[in-house]
């Protein structure tokens, strides 16, 4: 039996999903960044998730968003369906775009845990030696949107014909993420700004110490879209399902994720003997949706 996903309502999650063999098939090229920004749009309108953080490196994507009505396996299948369709007409493959198990959604615990992610997400550029600055990147990145704010992007004509049935434009906002309900988008904007100009100086000085150097944006365009970073690829490593700073707060959330394990596979075992009216614990994906088994209903977002 694979592990489970536990999909619960209201998660606020970092996702992030690496091209295959982490070849540059995002290369910030004008259309591939349109396409993404419209695919994301239209798979975010089209199952309600709220998208608090975005960016697209050549090789990677990482978003930070709320799935207020627990369907991110579905949104991330739209959208990579997307992305992979449209990013290969244009680029004149065939092949897999994104890499096989490279699918990563970390649920944030906290407001805290999830401003963290964000100034990671917003950081990426600088982090991999791109840019100085990550207002720099000109790819997908949501770092000169402000919260509130609603971008409209057309409909990439490539592999969408004009006159099929995806909609001309799309619009995304970028919304504020849960737990912030004592500051205005203002003040929220102000707070992202100053952490993540303080984790680029930080990032910049840790960079210059090691004697690594920037690439900057001229560079990477230079970059073949077939090519693939040099340094070693990372493999068998943790593939962490959540993220809390506070100890009593990851403490808790571990305790209920073994609570949730330990109930699936109890009902699992119950399933494949023949019991189809056992109940399976809240959060239950794929036997909810594939084979209409019974579930606990999910509490309601806190």
């Amino acid at each position: 039996m694979t592990m489970p996903r536990e999909i619960r309502p209201g998660s606020t999650y970092l996702v992030s999903r690496r091209c295959s063999e982490r070849r540059f098939f995002l290369r910030p090229d004008p259309y591939v960044t349109r396409a993404f920004l419209y695919c994301l749009g239209y798979a975010a309108a089209t199952f309600g998730i709220d998208v608090h953080a975005i960016v697209a490196l050549s090789d990677h994507i990482h978003l930070v968003l709320t799935d207020p009505d627990g369907v991110l396996p579905e949104f991330m299948q739209c959208l990579d369906l997307l992305v992979a369709k449209t990013v290969n007409a244009y680029r004149g493959r065939w092949e897999s775009l994104w890499a096989p198990g490279s699918y990563s959604a970390v649920r944030l615990e906290t407001p805290e845990d999830m401003l963290a992610k964000i100034i990671y997400v917003l950081a990426n550029p600088v982090q991999a030696g791109l840019t100085s600055h990550a207002k720099d990147w000109t790819g997908a990145t949501s770092v000169r949107w402000r919260y509130g704010e609603t971008r409209t992007f057309d409909r990439p004509l490539g592999f969408f014909d004009g006159r099929g049935m995806m909609p001309a434009k799309v619009e995304l906002t970028l919304v504020p993420p849960p737990g912030f309900d004592d500051r205005t988008n203002e003040e929220l904007d102000r707070l992202v700004i100053e952490r993540l100009r303080a984790e680029e100086t930080r990032i910049r000085a840790e960079r210059r110490a090691e004697g690594k150097p920037i690439l900057g944006m001229d560079g990477v365009m230079r970059c073949d879209p077939n090519d693939r970073p040099r340094t070693r690829e990372p493999r068998r490593e943790m593939n962490p399902r959540i993220a809390a700073a506070d100890v009593d707060v990851r403490v808790e959330a571990i305790r209920a994720r073994k609570e949730f394990l330990d109930a699936y596979r109890q009902a699992y075992c119950a399933w494949a003997t023949g019991n189809h009216d056992v109940v399976f614990p809240a959060g239950t994906w794929l036997m909810r949706v594939r084979h209409a088994a019974r579930c606990q209903p999910s509490p309601p977002p806190s």
